[in-house]
């Protein structure tokens, strides 16, 4: 666990990255577009479309629009890195990949007339993994923040993702004022969004980060009692406290502890913006990536899509 206030050597880190991604891929999981995750069923809601896309969505993605998009039809299969954040991406019974992001990778693909194939990454290691041309794509509810946009490009924007902070159920917290005291120590995954957060809402406690290592919340430092308060996005809240019973966790919002079956509008804290992740150099790769976007986004399918996910038991 590192304290996120203290400046790290970009050599170092960098050097940690480069060991540690090569460990990321070899534990991935491949899925081609018959096993991306999407039930069977083609016609429910936002389920991945193979055919019928717009003029302008097959004009942007011809292989000549962009040097990434002609090597993926080269190599015929589109790279897209993934992170574990139910219900946008999880493994499934059977070792595929299910979620929001598996139905998109689907969807990208058969625009590009490829199968896709889906590889986990911690989100330590998103950035490196574009950079080194392990994944096309990032698709994995990743946040638009200052810091990544340095390393990487975003698409437009598909979804807004509230945050809420996480407590064993047992503690005294009930309020985020509780949390923001000397010696209260809070801890999130190496490379996500709520450092910030906490910087901005609880900056009397002590902010550190860890590797998530493909999970969702950093359970075991609350549950041993290393760390007092964790924070990740609101959608999730009710698989994790379904999975995480002994000890339990508490959700708390801008309004306390959630007390209902999901976080309201009024009690989740402040949404990101949620892309998909690019390589800085080919401009092209954007414009149909963005194209896709639109008409995702302005049909309604991204959203049924959603919504059918988060609808979804994915505790296990």
């Amino acid at each position: 666990m590192r304290t996120s206030r203290t400046r790290r050597g970009a050599v170092l880190v960098m050097a940690m990255v480069a060991a540690s991604i090569t460990s990321a891929c070899a534990v991935g999981v491949e899925s081609t577009s018959g096993t991306a995750g999407a039930p069977k069923t083609a016609d429910r809601a936002g389920a991945p479309r193979t055919t019928g896309f717009p003029t302008a969505v097959t004009a942007a993605c011809q292989a000549d629009a962009s040097p990434t998009i002609a090597e993926i039809r080269k190599r015929g299969e589109l790279r897209w890195g993934i992170g574990v954040s139910p219900p946008f991406g999880f493994k499934q019974p059977d070792g595929s990949w299910g979620g929001v992001e598996a139905d998109n990778a689907q969807e990208l693909a058969a625009i590009l007339g490829v199968r896709p194939v889906i590889q986990d990454y911690d989100y330590s290691l998103m950035t490196v993994a574009l950079q080194s041309k392990k994944a096309d794509i990032v698709g994995a509810q990743l946040f638009i923040t200052p810091e990544r946009a340095k390393a990487m490009d975003f698409s437009t924007p598909y979804y807004l993702s509230g945050q809420l902070f996480y407590v064993r159920a047992d503690s005294g917290f009930q309020s985020i004022d509780d949390m923001n005291k000397a010696g209260v120590r809070f801890v999130y995954g190496t490379g996500g969004g709520q450092g910030a957060l906490a910087e901005k809402y609880i900056p009397k406690a002590g902010v550190s980060d860890a590797p998530l290592r493909g999970q969702l919340l950093l359970y075991e430092f609350l549950a041993s009692g290393q760390a007092d308060v964790s924070m990740v996005e609101a959608a999730p809240m009710a698989v994790l406290l379904k999975k995480y019973r002994s000890p339990a966790l508490a959700a708390i919002g801008l309004k306390g502890r959630v007390t209902g079956d999901k976080a309201q509008k009024d009690e989740i804290i402040d949404p990101f913006k949620v892309a998909f992740g690019l390589g800085k150099t080919d401009p092209g790769w954007r414009t149909c990536v963005n194209a896709w976007v639109e008409d995702a986004t302005t049909s309604g399918r991204m959203d049924q899509r959603i919504d059918y996910w988060l609808a979804q038991n994915i505790a296990g």
